[in-house]
This record gives structure tokens, sequence and C-alpha cells, in this order.
């Protein structure tokens, strides 16, 4: 029987005695980005603590880039996050499929290509000879940089080519376009609208037109295995919570984009022009299901990029049991039971 089968075996609707309480916490990674939209209302609307109830309690716990969430992760220091495919599926294959579980997804599309106006580029290929800025080497945005790349026949400088690709954060890469010392960047939301609207930023390619139905996962949800085997009630109520959150951003676009915006500015110290959410906004939507083709297909690319060590780029990437979707259907029943 495999490690999938039995973790789905092992999901109830309620928790042990033994292994829960309010003494017990998840620690909750997230990002303060309009792509971890969902965890950010989760956090402000009290949704998470509101399903925890008194079996539990929240603890949310921010970061700025996925390797280092997902660094935490393996030091025990976070239960569950809200986290880009790339990091997680590199956690993934590292620790040899032990490490974490992806439960849902959060956010399609939300990233792009954006160059400084005063610049000639008007599409991938342009970015020949020019420096390219990427959030953080391994996270989602650099694989998928690295992968757009290659297609149109770039490479890195570091592998003999001729893009140079710097890992700056992201407050740092609007900083830098203003002085003109980098020529574009590949960043999610609301970062690719910022640069557009404060550092003179031009879009060049929103990636949702680089993929198939313009479909591809920005944001899923994960959660240590761990956790996950000695706590399955709790990631059940954390998953109720979150359904409620995507439902909710769903129907409510001005009312979460005003949510997310006093967040932003609560974590951050400011809050997005209206006219800039809006556009972030527009380009990606808020789905709980993880678009699995587009998941497996960043795999391939990580693996092409050098990221997953010791997995051959030509071979299939064994991606048997990082998917659980029994524990999303199992929440996914619950609410619509407790449903008005």
């Amino acid at each position: 029987m495999g490690t999938t089968t039995l973790l789905i075996l092992a999901f109830g609707w309620w928790p042990a005695p033994a292994r829960t309480g309010a003494g017990v916490a998840i620690r909750l990674g997230y990002f303060p980005n309009v792509t971890h939209a969902p965890a950010l209302v989760g956090v402000a609307r009290s949704e998470f603590q509101t399903a925890l109830g008194a079996q539990a309690h929240v603890n949310p716990k921010v970061f700025n880039a996925g390797p280092d969430e997902m660094e935490a992760l393996l030091a025990g220091e976070i239960d569950a996050g809200y986290v880009g495919p790339s990091p997680a599926l590199n956690t993934y294959l590292k620790s040899n499929g032990k490490a974490l579980r992806i439960l849902a997804g959060a956010c399609s599309g939300g990233a792009s290509l954006v160059a400084r106006g005063d610049t000639d580029i008007r599409s991938i290929p342009d970015l020949n000879g020019r420096r390219l800025a990427i959030p953080q080497l391994g996270g989602t945005q650099d694989v998928a940089a690295r992968h757009f790349l290659s297609s149109h026949g770039l490479q890195p400088r570091e592998k003999g080519g001729t893009v140079e690709i710097l890992p700056v954060k992201n407050p740092d890469i609007l900083a830098l376009f203003k002085r003109k010392q980098l020529d574009a960047a590949w960043v999610p939301e609301p970062w690719a609208s910022r640069l557009v609207a404060e550092g003179n930023g031009r879009l060049v390619v929103d990636e949702r037109d680089l993929w198939p139905n313009g479909r591809f996962t920005t944001t899923v949800l994960v959660a240590r295995t761990k956790f996950l085997e000695e706590h399955p009630a709790l990631i059940n109520l954390l998953l109720q919570a979150h359904l409620r959150s995507v439902e909710w951003l769903g129907k409510n676009p001005e009312e979460g984009q005003a949510v997310v915006n006093a967040e932003l500015k609560r974590l951050t110290g400011k809050e997005l022009a209206v006219p800039v959410l809006k556009q972030a906004w527009s380009r990606l939507a808020f789905v709980a299901e993880p678009d699995r083709p587009s998941i497996e297909a960043m795999a391939r690319a990580a693996a092409v990029a050098g990221y997953l060590p010791g997995v051959d780029p030509g071979e299939r990437v064994d991606l048997a049991t990082l998917f659980v979707p029994e524990p999303l259907a199992q929440a996914r029943r619950r609410v619509l039971t407790l449903a008005p």
C-alpha cells in the first residue's frame, strides 16, 4: 500500500484526543503578495481560526520568497504554507518525496515579463544580451523564465548564454528599474503592475499567454507530510477555511481587493495604489484545484534548469505522491454540508 493511500485512509472528520487541542498550533507560511490572496484573506477575516475553533490556533508566518519558506518547512518551523509550485517541487524531490504534499491550488496566473519602458525589448528573444531579474534562484518565476528563454534559443550566462539572470528581491527590482540598472524582470503580481506604474515599465509578456488555455498554477497550499499524517482533522479544517476564502474572493472582488490591500499595508507598511491593484487582480484567478499539468511541466523545466540534483532532464519526474486530492475533496464535501 502506497504512502498516498495510507494518507487517504487516515483521514476522518474528528481529531484524535491525544493529537489535538487548544495547544496545537498550525504554523502557516505565506507571502505578502496578491498571488497569496487566499492566505491574506483567511488571516484578515479569521477564516482559519474560525474553522479551527477551540481545537487549535493558527500562527501565521510571513516570507518573501519560496525557497526561504521551504527551508523553514524542512526545518520543522512551519506546518503548512502557500508557496509557488517550483520551490514546492524542489523540496519534494530533494527530500525523496518525503517532506511535503500539495493539498490545493490557490492562484492561477499573475506573473509577467516586464521591461523598462526606454528599452527596445518587445518579446522574449529581445532579452538577448540583457539583464533579467527574478525574485530568487529556484523560485517559480526563475524556472519559468529559464524555460521560456530556452524555448526561444536563449540561455543564461552561467551556461554559456547571453542573458544575465539576477536574483533580486521584489522591492529591490523596482528600485533598480528606476535607476535603470535592470533591463527586464519576470515577477509575480503585484510587482509586475508596480513596475509598469511606478518603474516606467512595459508589459512584454503576460505569462498566461504562454500556457495552454491560459492556465498555470502560481500558488499552491502545501503541508509537511508529518503534520498531515499526525493531524488530518486539523488539515481538513484548514482546507475548509481555504475553500471559503477562495469562494469569497470570487464572489467579492472589490471587497477582496480592499481586504488584501489592508493586509499588504499591515505586513509591508505600504498599500498598493488602487489602479495598480485592479490591474494586478485582472491578471489572476483564485482556484482551489491545482493545475496538475502546469505543475508537472514546471518539474520538467526545473530539472532542465539544473535545480533538481540527481534528476535526469530527459527522464520523467516522479510525482506519484506529491498530490493528495482526497483531503481537499473531503473538505469541500464538509463545506457544502455546512453551507446555509
